[in-house]
């Protein structure tokens, strides 16, 4: 069959023209004809896909309006956006809106009082010449809050959609989502290094306040969280902690294994944090009392050793040395051309020990080779060191709990607004559960540990508040009958807490039995355990018929 040689030159799904090949021996067709059967095409330029036309737009030029991309709506217009200034009282709430709680806006309404509304809401106009937020409830709310009289407001022709319209609906939701889930707030260190470029730029803490909304006390938080190094500020941002846990963590920027602690308590919960920051601030103060005695003694010209010996070295304890049969005191030792001393932290406080640096060398006898009960091997010694090493730390534990645990108890639990029928229930039964211990504490004569107890619980002494000296539990206060519990329940914890030692982990006596109640107790009102305590709990219910 023949064929024309310009249908051999036609693309079976295209109405352009092949490429004129060089071998070819006819002219390419010209640009100005159209090939037979085709139709001129209007504006758009018409491409044959799958045996249909469709028309491909050109792409978008400067000073376009914005196109729409949502299939079967119109295009979007710049009239579409229109800035409107309305008052937010006036303002209809999205029956839709995916945040169920509007929260806490207190720090927003004051920023929002100080510098207005930077934000615009998102609205969509109504039938009846209203609006109805789309975006920004609870600038809407704050707005309020500070009497301001109108807000800027972008009101979206394009979102108005009929009642019965679920893909307007839908589209209502979807902007909600958009705008929330990928915000992301300020890291702690992002808002303390933009209060300090603040305040290096001459502007007062209470113009801070004033045009941030945050607290005074925070902006002071801020300026050491601010020169946090990046390591650490990475470890704290990463780690989501706030301003406060910042702030503590800042306090230990020299000491990269409490920061590296405190970072990884935090991870955990804020219970966990607080238990690890009193840990910290024990330690710390542990360690400048240790240096102030270091730097004592050698202020006073005595030599010092690092570490004690109780056998094996030349090191040795004075109370693991005898000379001509007689045991060796701080006196004797004196004028000894060995004598020093060492400093040793314990859990009382650094002290020091008298040390002899050579003993053999200067006549001395070591005591402990006499008598089979002391430890001779290798083993024996280091059983002993480690035993007592882990008791020291248990010690530096159940301390740094019990202080977190009273911190927790006064300024959480017992400024509640009320005690509810738990708290009522349990402080009624402690008068019988804790009968011994609340003698002990209503009792006028105390102990001295009394006083301590008072202070970290803010209590005042129960026999010297009331007229003419008379008992009194409200501590000579107008307590409402809604916190009379809470009052009740303020000396109950005194004294459960005056019986808890910083040894009560030792032994599994009664004593750790009720501190087991006691903890369980305030389990149930949110309080976090710290590891010693688990492990007071667990030995009390393993303990149990």
């Amino acid at each position: 069959m023949w064929r024309s040689p310009r249908a051999d030159r036609r693309c079976p799904t295209s109405s352009r023209p092949p490429p004129a090949s060089p071998a070819s021996c006819c002219a390419p067709w010209p640009p100005h004809r159209r090939w037979p059967g085709d139709r001129p095409a209007d504006r758009g330029r018409l491409d044959r896909v799958d045996g249909r036309r469709r028309r491909r737009r050109d792409p978008p030029r400067q000073g376009d309006p914005p196109r729409r991309q949502a299939r079967g709506r119109r295009p979007v217009t710049t009239q579409d956006y229109q800035l409107l200034w309305l008052d937010p009282r006036a303002l209809a709430q999205h029956p839709l809106n995916v945040r169920s709680e509007i929260g806490d806006i207190t720090s927003l309404t004051d920023s929002i009082r100080t510098k207005g509304v930077i934000e615009p809401l998102t609205v969509v106009p109504l039938g009846d010449g209203g609006h109805q937020i789309v975006a920004g409830h609870r600038r809407t709310a704050a707005a309020i809050a500070a009497e301001l009289e109108l807000v800027p407001a972008i009101a979206r022709a394009d979102m108005v959609h009929a009642a019965d319209d679920r893909a307007g609906a839908a589209e209502h939701v979807a902007t909600m989502l958009a705008e929330n889930v990928h915000r992301q707030n300020l890291t702690s260190v992002e808002v303390a290094r933009g209060v300090q470029e603040m305040l290096d730029l001459g502007v007062t803490i209470a113009k801070v306040a004033k045009s941030t909304g945050l607290d005074p006390k925070r902006i002071k938080l801020a300026a050491g969280v601010a020169r946090l190094d990046e390591p650490t500020a990475a470890a704290v941002a990463a780690g989501g902690l706030d301003l406060e846990q910042a702030a503590v963590v800042a306090l230990y920027a020299d000491d990269t294994e409490t920061t590296t602690r405190l970072v990884e308590a935090a991870e955990h919960g804020a219970g966990n944090f607080a238990h690890a920051a009193t840990r910290a601030q024990q330690d710390r103060k542990a360690r400048e009392l240790y240096l102030a005695k270091v730097a004592e003694l050698q202020a006073a010209g005595r030599t010092l050793v690092d570490k004690v010996h109780m056998q094996g070295a030349k090191n040795r304890s004075l109370g693991a040395l005898e000379h001509d049969g007689k045991s060796l005191t701080d006196e004797s030792h004196a004028s000894c051309p060995g004598s020093a001393v060492c400093v040793v932290e314990d859990w009382n406080g650094p002290r020091v020990r008298e040390v002899c640096t050579d003993f053999a060398k200067y006549g001395h006898v070591d005591a402990w080779a006499v008598g089979p009960s002391k430890p001779t091997t290798a083993e024996g010694k280091k059983a002993a060191a480690d035993e007592r090493r882990q008791l020291i730390e248990d010690n530096k534990a159940m301390a740094a709990a019990n202080a977190t645990r009273r911190q927790w108890i006064r300024t959480v639990l017992l400024e509640r607004r009320r005690g509810e029928k738990d708290v009522l229930r349990f402080a009624v039964e402690a008068v019988t559960t804790f009968r011994g211990d609340l003698r002990g504490w209503l009792d006028s004569y105390q102990p001295d540990d009394a006083a301590k107890i008072r202070a970290e619980l803010g209590l005042q002494p129960p026999w010297k508040t009331g007229a003419e000296g008379e008992p009194t539990l409200t501590s000579g206060e107008g307590v409402t009958d809604a916190r009379l519990p809470l009052q009740l329940l303020a000396h109950v914890a005194a004294a459960i807490e005056l019986t808890i030692t910083k040894d009560v982990h030792r032994k599994l006596d009664i004593r750790q039995r009720e501190m087991a109640t006691w903890l369980t107790f305030l389990t149930t009102q949110g309080y976090t355990l710290a590891d010693i305590e688990k492990r007071i709990l667990d030995a009390a219910a393993k303990a149990k018929p």
